[in-house]
């Protein structure tokens, strides 16, 4: 294990030019603010860049321009916004959306986000969400020990080989800080998974001993509590799905047993060819909702649009007498949205049996026969109880699909509505087998679906 790790912070470390070119684009960004100008403070470089806890290759700088803490709401998004637009003059850019709208994009191949932020004093003073974060930078710069960088590095490069890693919604899982915590809380990335594999139902992380265990549990309640160093009132952990919480503490116990470099770095799936595809879905039920991808909405923002549109229609289908093994989400930026759905059958008898009350409470009895105007069969008793036959509203899901589809598109969220707007397509096998053969992209997600083994398993 110990070569393994050595190999692997070497693989992951940033080299010197490489922090050198990090240091003088950061610099350049915020020169260019300055030229800019406004009622700002000051320019704060945040994030793993400047904690120094970044992964070779991860070009994000997270810049937020700090105004004063009696600057208007308005002004202070309205100033944010112009100053961000015109950083990205001439370059790719969007706005996207935190507890307030900030401009990113793209710059010489760096991921840059101009954020609006206040200048408090103290983290109890917050004004805007974002405004620990500076906070947060300044608590890891003091608090990590030499040479735990790279202990850090480590985690993350872990978490994202599991796919545990970042708390956006497409993924559910672990922010780069709470990879910084846990070093700050067990030492190193070893002792880290030591611990971690022996985790239980909320687990309390508190490194500055701000709550006991029982407060903190009381007051936060989850599967996962990673209390703020700068903010005791937050939890750092909250986005972390239990699916998430499950897959890191299954993964350390992995690792411990048979360390791998594939846990860091893992291996693609290898497509399944056509054949293999065709005769595997003639064993399971599946289908996929199609969608167009909305022009102007923020991936991140679409993803979590999406997972809830997807849980909304697999409960609706439920409902409906449909049974779903398993349902999972597929985006394509700026092209399509799918929702596979895998059943025990696509295709109900018309006819379903509904048992009713015992005969002996009368007044139930009454409202369920009243209920059941156009009976089929019955009503009969069976083993004391009214039984009616009836004849059901949807017997294929293709249909109950594209009714669903019809009702839900005025009630939907921007990001849905306009997907479904722009297309709206029910896949059967055959179709989705076509879109498999033309799609590489496609390929890999529909293969680790249908394999449905945890990565971390495949080693």
């Amino acid at each position: 294990m110990k070569k393994l790790l050595e190999t692997t912070i070497k693989k992951i470390t940033p080299s010197l030019n490489e922090l050198k070119k990090e240091s003088e684009f950061a610099e350049k960004i915020k020169e260019k603010i300055n030229l800019i100008g406004g009622n700002f403070e000051s320019i704060e470089l945040v994030g793993s860049i400047a904690r120094n806890t970044h992964l070779r290759g991860d070009r994000d700088l997270d810049i937020f321009i700090l105004f004063p803490k009696n600057t208007p709401r308005e002004e202070f998004e309205k100033e944010g916004l112009r100053i961000g637009k015109e950083v990205f003059k001439g370059h790719k850019w969007e706005k996207a959306y935190s507890e307030h709208p900030y401009i990113r994009g793209e710059i010489e191949g760096y991921k840059v986000e101009i954020v609006p932020a206040y200048k408090i004093l103290d983290a109890g003073l917050l004004q805007s969400a974002v405004d620990r974060s500076v906070f947060h930078a300044e608590h890891i710069i003091q608090n990590l020990k030499p040479g735990q960088e790279k202990e850090v590095r480590l985690m993350k490069q872990f978490m994202k080989g599991t796919k545990c890693y970042g708390a956006d919604l497409s993924s559910n899982g672990f922010p780069g800080y709470v990879a910084e915590l846990l070093i700050l809380k067990y030492g190193d990335f070893k002792n880290a998974l030591k611990e971690i594999s022996q985790w239980k139902n909320g687990e309390v992380i508190d490194t500055e001993i701000q709550y006991t265990p029982d407060e903190a549990t009381k007051k936060f309640n989850t599967h996962l509590i990673v209390i703020d160093p700068v903010d005791k009132n937050r939890n750092v952990a909250a986005a972390l799905s239990l699916n998430q919480f499950a897959r890191f503490i299954g993964a350390s116990r992995a690792f411990l047993k048979k360390p791998s470099p594939n846990f860091f770095f893992p291996k693609n799936h290898k497509p399944w060819p056509a054949k293999k595809l065709r005769a595997f879905l003639k064993k399971t039920e599946l289908v996929a909702i199609e969608m167009g991808y909305p022009n102007d909405v923020v991936e991140d923002v679409m993803w979590g649009q999406l997972r809830r549109f997807s849980k909304k229609i697999a409960n609706l289908c439920e409902e409906k007498d449909f049974s779903v093994k398993r349902s999972e989400e597929w985006l394509e930026h700026q092209k399509r949205c799918i929702i596979m759905i895998e059943l025990e059958s696509t295709i109900l008898q018309k006819v379903k049996v509904e048992e009713g009350p015992e005969v002996i409470d009368e007044k139930n009895s009454e409202a369920f026969l009243k209920a059941h105007p156009k009976i089929i069969s019955g009503p009969r008793i069976e083993n004391a109880r009214w039984i009616v036959e009836v004849e059901r509203n949807y017997s294929d899901i293709k249909i109950l699909l594209k009714d669903l589809l019809k009702k839900m598109k005025k009630q939907e969220r921007e990001g849905i509505r306009k997907g479904i707007s722009k297309k709206c397509t029910i896949l059967n096998e055959k179709e989705i087998v076509e879109l498999y053969s033309k799609n590489k992209e496609f390929q890999q997600f529909l293969t680790a679906y249908l394999k449905g083994k945890e990565i971390f398993l495949d080693y």
